[in-house]
Parts: C-alpha cells; sequence; structure tokens
C-alpha cells in the first residue's frame, strides 16, 4: 500500500466506491500521524490511575498531519483471490478543511446502499382485569 497525494487519492476512491455500489464492505481508518521518536517518549509514560494528568493541566499546541486509509473487500474475494483494495494518504493540518469536504462529498455520493433501519411496531398489550 503506497501513499498517494490527496486529490489522487479523492480520485480513485471515488472510483472505487462508485464501481462498488454496495456490494462489498469498505473500511475507512483515520489517525494522527506522529513522528517515531515522539512514539518512543510515550512508551516510558506511567499511565497508572495515580499519575493520570487531568485535561485542564494538558497544553498541546502542536498540530499533526492526519493519516487516512480506506480498504475494500474486492467482489467475490473468496471465488477469484483478488486483492483487496488499499489506498492511504496523509492530510497536512493546513490541508484538512478542503480535504474533508471532497472526502465527505465522495462519500455521500458513493453510499448509496445506506438506509435507516425500519422499526418495528410494537403490539401493546390488553392489560386484563
Amino acid at each position: 500500500m503506497t501513499r498517494l497525494e490527496n486529490s489522487q487519492f479523492i480520485k480513485q476512491l471515488n472510483e472505487s466506491v462508485t464501481n462498488n455500489n454496495g456490494k462489498s464492505s469498505i473500511y475507512l481508518t483515520q489517525k494522527r500521524l506522529t513522528s517515531s521518536d515522539e512514539s518512543s517518549n510515550s512508551s516510558n509514560i506511567d499511565d497508572l490511575p495515580t499519575k493520570v494528568i487531568p485535561n485542564q493541566q494538558i497544553q498541546n499546541n502542536s498540530s499533526y498531519p492526519v493519516l487516512v486509509r480506506v480498504s475494500m473487500n474486492s467482489k467475490n474475494n473468496k471465488d477469484k483471490k483478488q486483492t483487496k483494495l488499499k489506498l492511504s494518504t496523509v492530510v497536512e493540518p493546513d490541508q484538512l478543511n478542503q480535504f474533508w469536504q471532497q472526502y465527505i462529498r465522495v462519500l455521500k455520493n458513493g453510499f448509496v446502499g445506506l438506509k435507516k433501519k425500519e422499526k418495528k411496531k410494537s403490539k401493546k398489550s390488553k392489560v386484563s382485569k
């Protein structure tokens, strides 16, 4: 799985979602991308309840890029032994608003098969005296 540019990612996601037409599962993942030196420091953190810092005392003013991943099972994956479609991109904080607008537009147009569940009408039981 290689990381694509944001525009290429949106374009390929649009094609794959429209071709899928609700026939197979699509998995969406968004994560904060951190550098490797920061993750090594986090392993030394003692997270016992007595060492937890309340939210008011934490001041983190740094911004991080976001890693967006999409994986989709291929149609008839068991029969044809095809591989999964995997797409990923890294979105910088200054491009995040523009990316989310395009991303959400593609997802809304592609997920036509989603419907709300119909609620069952419950029968009111008669109370006997």
